[in-house]
């Protein structure tokens, strides 16, 4: 573990030296928010508008929103109780899926064919430390068009 800590150390101190550089309004490791930005940008592109869906949390402040609204160009972001929204149940059931077969593979536990089908789904500018289940999970670009796990959260 401290030799793959070790390993990805220079990629820390570039990501921190960023975040010093120019400090945002989102916590430092926090994926929610560039989750959003990432979804917003999959979904208008080409020119589309769109209103992102998600369930209720204190991270997701008026202020926040406001970014996101400015940041991600999108129309809206509506914000409604999980338990009601069978879109925002439906995504958090996929998203479970999907940690449970990057965790798999996380483990040397993958099954090859579950791990294919999460491939497409999979941000490959992701901060992913484990060189070996990085590649089995991310494999190649897909023709730019890639999306974020995380991403599976934020439907449309």
């Amino acid at each position: 573990m401290v030799g793959l800590l070790g390993g990805a150390r220079s990629r820390a101190a570039d990501h921190r030296a960023r975040l010093l550089a120019a400090p945002a309004l989102i916590p430092v490791l926090n994926p929610l928010l560039p989750a959003i930005l990432a979804t917003a940008a999959h979904w208008s592109s080409g020119g589309r508008a769109v209103v992102l869906v998600h369930d209720r949390q204190n991270m997701l402040t008026e202020e926040r929103i406001e970014w996101l609204r400015s940041a991600a160009r999108i129309g809206g972001l509506r914000l409604v109780v999980a338990r009601d929204d069978a879109r925002v149940q439906l995504a958090d059931f996929l998203a479970g899926i999907a940690r449970s077969v990057a965790s798999h593979e996380l483990n040397g536990r993958g099954d090859a064919t579950l791990t294919a089908l999460l491939r497409p789904y999979v941000d490959a500018r992701s901060v992913w430390g484990h060189e070996r289940s990085r590649r089995q999970l991310f494999g190649a670009v897909h023709n730019g068009s890639v999306r974020s796990l995380a991403n599976i959260n934020n439907l449309v």
